[in-house]
């Protein structure tokens, strides 16, 4: 972009230096004329370069603006995605939590049937004793 517009500014320059020369004298010989049309047709030629050298530029510039906004749709798209995954990941955090600590409350329930268990079995075997 900015060397397509430093080719215009450099063609305007050479166009501005041309017509002062061209206007300067008009009681130019022959050779000299030819030498300005060959001079004129070089510079036509310089300035075709430079258009097309700036076209291309241009359209260089519009595919990467556009590559550009694509890839921003996509680190948005993943932004988002992350953000899914994060909520997610925070909500089976605290499911674990949870899950955990039920654990926890019914191993110490297990551990007190238990002791209770033994406990009526011991009493039961001193009945049986006695009945026995």
């Amino acid at each position: 972009m900015i060397e397509g517009i430093v080719c215009l500014a450099i063609g305007g320059v050479v166009g501005y230096s041309m017509k002062d020369k061209i206007a300067g004298t008009s009681s130019n010989t022959n050779d000299k004329q030819g030498s300005r049309n060959q001079e004129m047709e070089s510079l036509y030629k310089e300035n075709e370069k430079f258009s097309r050298r700036n076209k291309e530029l241009e359209r260089q510039v519009e595919d990467l603006l556009a590559e550009l906004k694509k890839l921003r749709s996509q680190a948005k798209e993943n932004d988002e995605n992350q953000e899914d995954l994060e909520d997610e990941l925070d909500k089976t955090k605290r499911e674990l939590k949870n899950l955990r600590f039920q654990n926890d409350e019914l191993a110490s329930k297990v551990k007190e049937y238990k002791t209770a268990f033994e406990s009526l079995e011991a009493e039961n075997a001193l009945l049986k004793e006695k009945i026995g």
